[in-house]
Protein backbone atom coordinates (compact mmCIF):
# COMPACT_ATOMS: atom_id res chain seq x y z
CA UNK A 1 0.00 0.00 0.00
CA UNK A 2 2.86 2.31 0.95
CA UNK A 3 4.03 1.87 -2.17
CA UNK A 4 0.82 2.47 -4.19
CA UNK A 5 0.40 5.97 -2.09
CA UNK A 6 4.09 6.91 -3.77
CA UNK A 7 2.99 5.84 -7.53
CA UNK A 8 0.04 7.76 -7.04
CA UNK A 9 1.28 10.83 -5.57
CA UNK A 10 4.11 10.94 -8.37
CA UNK A 11 1.21 10.14 -11.36
CA UNK A 12 -0.75 12.96 -9.93
CA UNK A 13 2.02 15.47 -9.73
CA UNK A 14 3.06 14.22 -13.21
CA UNK A 15 -0.20 15.23 -14.56
CA UNK A 16 -0.61 18.61 -13.23
CA UNK A 17 3.12 19.49 -14.64
CA UNK A 18 1.89 18.20 -18.25
CA UNK A 19 -1.33 19.92 -18.02
CA UNK A 20 0.25 23.06 -16.97
CA UNK A 21 3.09 22.77 -19.60
CA UNK A 22 0.59 21.65 -22.30
CA UNK A 23 -1.30 25.36 -21.53
CA UNK A 24 1.96 27.16 -22.59
CA UNK A 25 2.90 24.94 -25.67
CA UNK A 26 -0.54 26.21 -26.87
CA UNK A 27 0.22 29.48 -26.14
CA UNK A 28 3.76 29.46 -27.76
CA UNK A 29 2.48 26.89 -30.74
CA UNK A 30 -1.32 27.37 -31.21
CA UNK A 31 -3.91 24.74 -30.27
CA UNK A 32 -3.36 22.28 -33.34
CA UNK A 33 0.24 21.58 -32.18
CA UNK A 34 -0.27 21.13 -28.16
CA UNK A 35 -3.46 18.38 -29.08
CA UNK A 36 -1.67 16.54 -31.12
CA UNK A 37 2.20 16.35 -29.25
CA UNK A 38 0.47 16.63 -25.87
CA UNK A 39 -3.16 15.68 -25.45
CA UNK A 40 -3.47 13.32 -27.91
CA UNK A 41 -0.04 11.91 -27.67
CA UNK A 42 -0.02 8.06 -26.50
CA UNK A 43 1.89 8.57 -23.84
CA UNK A 44 -0.38 11.43 -22.16
CA UNK A 45 -3.51 9.06 -22.62
CA UNK A 46 -1.17 6.70 -20.98
CA UNK A 47 -0.97 8.66 -18.10
CA UNK A 48 -5.00 8.45 -17.80
CA UNK A 49 -4.89 4.90 -18.53
CA UNK A 50 -2.73 4.57 -15.58
CA UNK A 51 -4.67 7.02 -13.24
CA UNK A 52 -8.07 4.86 -13.95
CA UNK A 53 -5.92 1.45 -13.27
CA UNK A 54 -5.01 2.75 -9.82
CA UNK A 55 -8.18 4.10 -9.27
CA UNK A 56 -10.04 0.66 -9.84
CA UNK A 57 -7.18 -1.05 -7.77
CA UNK A 58 -7.56 1.65 -5.07
CA UNK A 59 -11.46 0.93 -5.08
CA UNK A 60 -11.23 -2.55 -4.48
CA UNK A 61 -8.19 -2.68 -2.28
CA UNK A 62 -10.10 -0.21 0.38
CA UNK A 63 -13.26 -2.22 -0.66
CA UNK A 64 -15.44 1.01 -1.77
CA UNK A 65 -18.21 -0.90 -2.71
CA UNK A 66 -19.42 -0.71 1.30
CA UNK A 67 -19.12 3.79 0.92
CA UNK A 68 -21.49 3.23 -2.20
CA UNK A 69 -21.45 7.78 -2.37
CA UNK A 70 -17.99 7.15 -2.67
CA UNK A 71 -17.69 4.54 -4.58
CA UNK A 72 -20.07 5.88 -7.39
CA UNK A 73 -18.21 8.89 -7.70
CA UNK A 74 -14.93 6.67 -8.77
CA UNK A 75 -16.92 5.16 -10.93
CA UNK A 76 -18.16 8.29 -12.61
CA UNK A 77 -14.21 9.29 -13.12
CA UNK A 78 -13.65 6.07 -15.26
CA UNK A 79 -17.09 6.67 -17.12
CA UNK A 80 -15.77 10.03 -17.90
CA UNK A 81 -12.61 8.76 -19.09
CA UNK A 82 -13.90 6.26 -21.16
CA UNK A 83 -16.14 8.16 -22.83
CA UNK A 84 -13.06 10.52 -23.56
CA UNK A 85 -11.52 7.79 -24.96
CA UNK A 86 -14.00 6.59 -27.25
CA UNK A 87 -14.13 10.52 -28.27
CA UNK A 88 -10.90 10.32 -29.18
CA UNK A 89 -11.15 6.80 -31.43
CA UNK A 90 -14.65 7.14 -32.66
CA UNK A 91 -15.47 10.77 -32.84
CA UNK A 92 -15.31 13.46 -35.56
CA UNK A 93 -15.30 16.80 -35.53
CA UNK A 94 -15.00 19.17 -38.75
CA UNK A 95 -16.24 22.37 -40.49
CA UNK A 96 -18.22 23.00 -43.01
CA UNK A 97 -19.10 25.95 -45.53
CA UNK A 98 -23.03 26.66 -46.74
CA UNK A 99 -23.19 28.67 -49.99
CA UNK A 100 -26.94 30.48 -50.33
CA UNK A 101 -28.88 27.62 -52.47
CA UNK A 102 -25.77 25.33 -53.10
CA UNK A 103 -26.84 22.17 -51.65
CA UNK A 104 -22.84 20.55 -50.02
CA UNK A 105 -22.57 17.17 -48.51
CA UNK A 106 -19.09 17.80 -47.71
CA UNK A 107 -16.64 18.38 -44.17
CA UNK A 108 -13.16 18.98 -43.72
CA UNK A 109 -11.30 17.84 -40.84
CA UNK A 110 -7.97 18.88 -39.50
CA UNK A 111 -5.69 16.12 -37.97
CA UNK A 112 -2.13 16.99 -37.07
CA UNK A 113 -2.00 19.77 -39.59
CA UNK A 114 -3.39 17.44 -42.67
CA UNK A 115 -6.85 18.40 -43.95
CA UNK A 116 -9.43 15.39 -44.49
CA UNK A 117 -12.26 15.56 -47.20
CA UNK A 118 -15.67 13.36 -45.46
CA UNK A 119 -18.82 12.81 -47.09
CA UNK A 120 -21.78 12.85 -45.29
CA UNK A 121 -24.88 10.99 -46.15
CA UNK A 122 -27.30 13.57 -46.76
CA UNK A 123 -26.44 17.50 -48.05
CA UNK A 124 -27.62 20.42 -46.37
CA UNK A 125 -28.62 24.15 -48.20
CA UNK A 126 -28.60 27.20 -47.06
CA UNK A 127 -31.79 29.32 -47.60
CA UNK A 128 -30.52 32.84 -46.02
CA UNK A 129 -27.72 33.55 -43.33
CA UNK A 130 -29.18 36.39 -41.08
CA UNK A 131 -27.58 38.34 -37.80
CA UNK A 132 -30.19 39.16 -35.20
CA UNK A 133 -29.07 42.01 -32.80
CA UNK A 134 -30.25 43.94 -29.73
CA UNK A 135 -32.83 46.07 -29.89
CA UNK A 136 -31.74 49.92 -30.99
CA UNK A 137 -28.06 48.24 -31.34
CA UNK A 138 -25.47 46.98 -33.65
CA UNK A 139 -24.55 44.39 -31.61
CA UNK A 140 -25.14 40.94 -32.50
CA UNK A 141 -27.76 38.98 -30.49
CA UNK A 142 -27.54 35.61 -32.05
CA UNK A 143 -26.18 34.14 -35.66
CA UNK A 144 -29.21 32.14 -37.72
CA UNK A 145 -29.06 30.13 -40.44
CA UNK A 146 -31.94 29.01 -41.97
CA UNK A 147 -31.72 26.20 -44.43
CA UNK A 148 -33.04 22.61 -45.53
CA UNK A 149 -31.84 18.45 -45.53
CA UNK A 150 -32.05 17.10 -48.52
CA UNK A 151 -31.90 13.27 -47.59
CA UNK A 152 -33.04 11.21 -50.15
CA UNK A 153 -36.62 12.03 -51.70
CA UNK A 154 -37.36 13.79 -48.37
CA UNK A 155 -36.46 18.03 -47.30
CA UNK A 156 -36.77 19.26 -44.05
CA UNK A 157 -36.53 23.02 -43.51
CA UNK A 158 -35.02 23.84 -40.40
CA UNK A 159 -33.03 26.38 -38.55
CA UNK A 160 -29.36 26.50 -36.49
CA UNK A 161 -28.23 29.05 -34.49
CA UNK A 162 -26.11 30.08 -31.81
CA UNK A 163 -26.60 27.13 -28.72
CA UNK A 164 -29.31 25.53 -30.93
CA UNK A 165 -28.03 23.05 -32.30
CA UNK A 166 -28.90 20.20 -35.61
CA UNK A 167 -29.12 16.72 -35.22
CA UNK A 168 -29.51 14.47 -38.11
CA UNK A 169 -28.08 10.66 -38.05
CA UNK A 170 -26.15 10.83 -35.63
CA UNK A 171 -24.36 13.92 -37.08
CA UNK A 172 -25.05 17.69 -35.00
CA UNK A 173 -24.28 20.82 -36.66
CA UNK A 174 -23.37 24.03 -34.87
CA UNK A 175 -23.53 27.54 -36.18
CA UNK A 176 -19.54 28.70 -35.93
CA UNK A 177 -19.23 31.23 -37.96
CA UNK A 178 -20.09 33.52 -41.23
CA UNK A 179 -18.20 35.24 -43.80
CA UNK A 180 -18.63 38.76 -45.29
CA UNK A 181 -20.34 37.00 -48.70
CA UNK A 182 -23.06 35.91 -46.43
CA UNK A 183 -22.16 32.01 -46.18
CA UNK A 184 -22.74 30.33 -43.09
CA UNK A 185 -19.71 27.94 -41.49
CA UNK A 186 -20.72 25.55 -39.48
CA UNK A 187 -19.21 22.61 -36.93
CA UNK A 188 -19.87 19.38 -37.57
CA UNK A 189 -19.58 16.89 -35.43
CA UNK A 190 -20.37 12.79 -34.99
CA UNK A 191 -19.80 11.16 -31.75
CA UNK A 192 -22.00 7.88 -31.74
CA UNK A 193 -20.49 6.67 -28.68
CA UNK A 194 -18.34 9.02 -26.39
CA UNK A 195 -20.97 11.35 -26.02
CA UNK A 196 -23.48 8.57 -24.19
CA UNK A 197 -20.30 7.40 -21.87
CA UNK A 198 -19.47 10.60 -20.76
CA UNK A 199 -22.80 11.92 -20.40
CA UNK A 200 -23.46 8.58 -18.30
CA UNK A 201 -20.56 9.58 -16.36
CA UNK A 202 -21.64 13.15 -15.47
CA UNK A 203 -24.86 12.36 -14.32
CA UNK A 204 -23.55 9.54 -11.92
CA UNK A 205 -20.81 12.14 -10.64
CA UNK A 206 -23.57 14.93 -9.85
CA UNK A 207 -25.87 12.04 -7.86
CA UNK A 208 -22.59 10.54 -6.00
CA UNK A 209 -21.59 14.39 -5.17
CA UNK A 210 -25.03 15.18 -3.88
CA UNK A 211 -25.02 12.08 -1.98
CA UNK A 212 -21.93 12.77 -0.34
CA UNK A 213 -22.50 16.72 0.36
CA UNK A 214 -25.71 14.65 2.40
CA UNK A 215 -23.99 12.40 4.38
CA UNK A 216 -21.51 14.28 6.04
CA UNK A 217 -21.64 15.46 9.56
CA UNK A 218 -24.21 18.33 10.37
CA UNK A 219 -21.46 21.03 10.80
CA UNK A 220 -20.73 20.38 6.81
CA UNK A 221 -24.05 20.18 5.89
CA UNK A 222 -24.79 23.92 7.60
CA UNK A 223 -21.97 25.36 5.55
CA UNK A 224 -22.99 23.43 2.33
CA UNK A 225 -26.80 24.58 2.22
CA UNK A 226 -25.47 28.04 3.58
CA UNK A 227 -23.56 28.71 0.48
CA UNK A 228 -25.91 26.64 -1.72
CA UNK A 229 -28.28 29.69 -1.25
CA UNK A 230 -25.60 31.73 -2.02
CA UNK A 231 -25.39 29.87 -5.09
CA UNK A 232 -28.86 30.12 -5.99
CA UNK A 233 -28.93 34.19 -5.76
CA UNK A 234 -26.35 34.20 -7.65
CA UNK A 235 -27.53 32.48 -10.90
CA UNK A 236 -30.82 34.25 -10.45
CA UNK A 237 -28.80 37.60 -10.26
CA UNK A 238 -26.76 36.18 -13.94
CA UNK A 239 -29.29 35.20 -14.99
CA UNK A 240 -31.14 38.59 -15.18
CA UNK A 241 -27.95 40.27 -16.14
CA UNK A 242 -28.16 37.41 -19.24
CA UNK A 243 -31.82 38.80 -20.10
CA UNK A 244 -31.19 42.37 -19.86
CA UNK A 245 -27.46 43.11 -21.09
CA UNK A 246 -26.16 42.33 -24.50
CA UNK A 247 -23.90 39.08 -24.16
CA UNK A 248 -22.15 37.76 -26.69
CA UNK A 249 -24.19 34.89 -28.92
CA UNK A 250 -22.30 32.34 -27.47
CA UNK A 251 -22.99 33.42 -23.97
CA UNK A 252 -27.13 33.68 -24.24
CA UNK A 253 -27.27 30.07 -22.97
CA UNK A 254 -29.50 28.72 -20.15
CA UNK A 255 -25.95 27.22 -19.04
CA UNK A 256 -24.22 30.55 -18.77
CA UNK A 257 -26.08 31.36 -15.19
CA UNK A 258 -25.44 27.60 -14.16
CA UNK A 259 -21.74 27.62 -15.06
CA UNK A 260 -20.80 30.92 -14.05
CA UNK A 261 -22.19 30.67 -10.02
CA UNK A 262 -21.20 27.48 -9.42
CA UNK A 263 -17.70 28.35 -10.34
CA UNK A 264 -17.50 31.77 -8.68
CA UNK A 265 -19.22 30.06 -5.67
CA UNK A 266 -16.35 27.37 -5.55
CA UNK A 267 -13.59 30.44 -5.74
CA UNK A 268 -15.38 32.25 -2.96
CA UNK A 269 -14.97 29.01 -0.49
CA UNK A 270 -11.57 28.19 -1.63
CA UNK A 271 -10.67 31.84 -0.55
CA UNK A 272 -12.36 30.91 2.48
CA UNK A 273 -9.77 27.93 2.54
CA UNK A 274 -7.01 30.73 1.93
CA UNK A 275 -8.29 33.12 4.61
CA UNK A 276 -8.87 30.78 7.60
CA UNK A 277 -5.22 29.21 6.80
CA UNK A 278 -3.82 32.34 7.37
CA UNK A 279 -5.22 33.05 10.27
CA UNK A 280 -4.23 29.32 11.36
CA UNK A 281 -0.58 30.49 10.59
CA UNK A 282 -0.65 33.41 12.88
CA UNK A 283 -0.68 31.79 15.98
CA UNK A 284 0.64 27.91 15.53
CA UNK A 285 1.10 26.62 18.64
CA UNK A 286 -2.78 26.39 19.67
CA UNK A 287 -3.23 22.51 18.63
CA UNK A 288 -7.02 23.12 19.89
CA UNK A 289 -7.53 26.02 17.77
CA UNK A 290 -5.35 24.22 14.59
CA UNK A 291 -8.10 21.47 14.86
CA UNK A 292 -11.34 23.86 15.11
CA UNK A 293 -9.61 25.56 11.97
CA UNK A 294 -8.50 22.68 10.27
CA UNK A 295 -12.31 21.56 10.52
CA UNK A 296 -13.87 24.65 8.95
CA UNK A 297 -11.54 24.64 6.27
CA UNK A 298 -12.65 21.24 5.57
CA UNK A 299 -15.95 22.03 5.98
CA UNK A 300 -15.83 24.03 3.23
CA UNK A 301 -13.46 22.47 0.93
CA UNK A 302 -15.70 19.33 0.38
CA UNK A 303 -18.58 22.02 -1.22
CA UNK A 304 -16.07 24.04 -2.98
CA UNK A 305 -14.58 20.33 -5.01
CA UNK A 306 -18.20 19.56 -5.38
CA UNK A 307 -19.19 23.11 -7.00
CA UNK A 308 -15.82 23.27 -8.69
CA UNK A 309 -16.68 19.93 -10.01
CA UNK A 310 -20.25 20.38 -11.35
CA UNK A 311 -19.17 23.96 -12.62
CA UNK A 312 -16.39 21.74 -14.89
CA UNK A 313 -18.66 19.81 -16.55
CA UNK A 314 -21.77 21.95 -16.77
CA UNK A 315 -19.27 23.87 -19.01
CA UNK A 316 -18.05 21.14 -20.49
CA UNK A 317 -21.80 20.08 -21.29
CA UNK A 318 -22.45 24.10 -22.89
CA UNK A 319 -18.95 23.65 -24.98
CA UNK A 320 -20.67 20.60 -26.12
CA UNK A 321 -24.15 22.75 -26.83
CA UNK A 322 -22.09 25.19 -28.47
CA UNK A 323 -18.92 23.83 -30.07
CA UNK A 324 -19.94 20.28 -30.49
CA UNK A 325 -17.03 19.43 -28.09
CA UNK A 326 -17.05 18.64 -24.66
CA UNK A 327 -13.79 19.20 -23.56
CA UNK A 328 -11.18 21.06 -26.56
CA UNK A 329 -7.97 21.13 -23.52
CA UNK A 330 -8.48 25.09 -23.88
CA UNK A 331 -6.13 26.92 -21.21
CA UNK A 332 -8.89 27.87 -19.12
CA UNK A 333 -10.57 24.07 -19.55
CA UNK A 334 -7.01 22.70 -18.75
CA UNK A 335 -6.32 24.92 -15.67
CA UNK A 336 -9.83 24.39 -14.14
CA UNK A 337 -8.84 20.68 -13.99
CA UNK A 338 -5.42 21.19 -12.40
CA UNK A 339 -6.83 23.57 -10.12
CA UNK A 340 -9.73 20.49 -9.22
CA UNK A 341 -7.09 18.10 -8.69
CA UNK A 342 -4.97 20.23 -6.38
CA UNK A 343 -8.27 20.31 -4.08
CA UNK A 344 -9.10 17.31 -4.39
CA UNK A 345 -6.02 15.68 -2.88
CA UNK A 346 -6.52 16.97 1.11
CA UNK A 347 -10.16 14.86 0.58
CA UNK A 348 -7.51 11.98 0.39
CA UNK A 349 -5.82 12.49 3.66
CA UNK A 350 -6.23 8.46 4.03
CA UNK A 351 -3.80 8.06 1.29
CA UNK A 352 -1.96 10.68 1.91
CA UNK A 353 -1.68 11.43 5.50
CA UNK A 354 -0.12 14.48 5.59
CA UNK A 355 -3.12 16.36 5.29
CA UNK A 356 -3.84 15.01 8.67
CA UNK A 357 -1.47 17.40 10.06
CA UNK A 358 -3.52 21.07 10.70
CA UNK A 359 -0.10 22.99 9.77
CA UNK A 360 0.65 21.00 6.36
CA UNK A 361 -3.23 21.29 5.34
CA UNK A 362 -3.38 25.14 6.20
CA UNK A 363 0.18 25.57 4.22
CA UNK A 364 -1.03 23.46 1.44
CA UNK A 365 -4.75 25.49 1.23
CA UNK A 366 -2.81 28.64 1.36
CA UNK A 367 -0.08 27.76 -1.61
CA UNK A 368 -2.92 26.03 -3.37
CA UNK A 369 -5.02 29.03 -4.04
CA UNK A 370 -2.65 30.33 -6.43
CA UNK A 371 -3.84 27.83 -9.22
CA UNK A 372 -7.19 29.52 -8.90
CA UNK A 373 -5.34 33.28 -9.52
CA UNK A 374 -3.97 31.50 -12.82
CA UNK A 375 -7.05 30.10 -13.58
CA UNK A 376 -8.97 32.98 -13.04
CA UNK A 377 -6.60 35.55 -13.45
CA UNK A 378 -3.93 34.11 -15.38
CA UNK A 379 -5.17 32.33 -17.94
CA UNK A 380 -7.11 35.44 -19.34
CA UNK A 381 -4.18 38.11 -19.16
CA UNK A 382 -1.27 35.51 -20.31
CA UNK A 383 -2.92 32.04 -22.16
CA UNK A 384 -5.71 33.31 -23.82
CA UNK A 385 -7.82 30.89 -25.65
CA UNK A 386 -11.38 30.51 -26.23
CA UNK A 387 -12.82 31.67 -22.71
CA UNK A 388 -10.13 35.05 -23.14
CA UNK A 389 -13.83 37.03 -23.85
CA UNK A 390 -14.84 35.73 -20.12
Amino acid sequence: MKYIRHITSVLVIILIAVLAVGTVVEKLHGSEFALAHVYSAWWFVSLWALMAGLIIYMAVKCRLWKRMAVCALHASILLILLGALLTMLTGQHGRMKLEPNRPNSQFFIQDKGEITKEALPFSLTLDRFEIETYPDSKKPKDYISHLHITDGNTTTETVISMNNILRHKHYRFYQSDFDEQGNSILDVARDPWGIGVTYAGYALLFIALVAILIERRKSFRAVTWSWLAVLVVLMVVLYIRMLTHPLLPVLRSPFFSFHISTIVTAYALLLGILVVGIIALIKPKDKVRLERLKSLSTAMLYPAVALLTIGIFIGAIWANVSWGNYWSWDPKEVWALITLLIYAAPLHEKLWKSFQKPIFFHIYGILAFLSVLITYFGVNLILGGVHAYS
